[in-house]
């Protein structure tokens, strides 16, 4: 069996995860916010990126009071900014070899 499958979790196992109900995770889900595998929420499969996704997205929610929208936004961006900051932080480590 693949490993990777055994990593997936279904909705109730996410909802378990997050300590929210299969309803906040179903808007989560539709404003894009964690995208799982399969087309209905019974067929739904979480990685566990998307945990961690889901916990960041309540948190704005619950702390900063943000609408769903507004935390596809922001996640996306705080996504982005993750990746940039990795992308320089290679290119930091390619300059310093080059200057010794």
């Amino acid at each position: 069996m693949n490993s990777k499958l055994t990593e997936q979790l279904d909705l109730q196992e996410l909802c378990q995860a997050t300590f929210v109900s299969a309803e906040i995770v179903t808007e989560i889900v539709d404003h894009g916010i964690v995208e799982p595998v399969g087309l209905t929420p019974n067929e739904w499969a979480f990685s566990p990126p998307m945990v961690v996704t889901t916990r960041k997205a309540l948190r704005l929610h619950r702390d900063l009071e943000i609408n769903w929208s507004g935390i596809a936004l922001a996640v996306s961006l705080l996504d982005e900014l993750e990746l940039l900051r990795d992308k320089n932080k290679v290119l930091e480590r390619r300059l310093n070899r080059l200057q010794e």
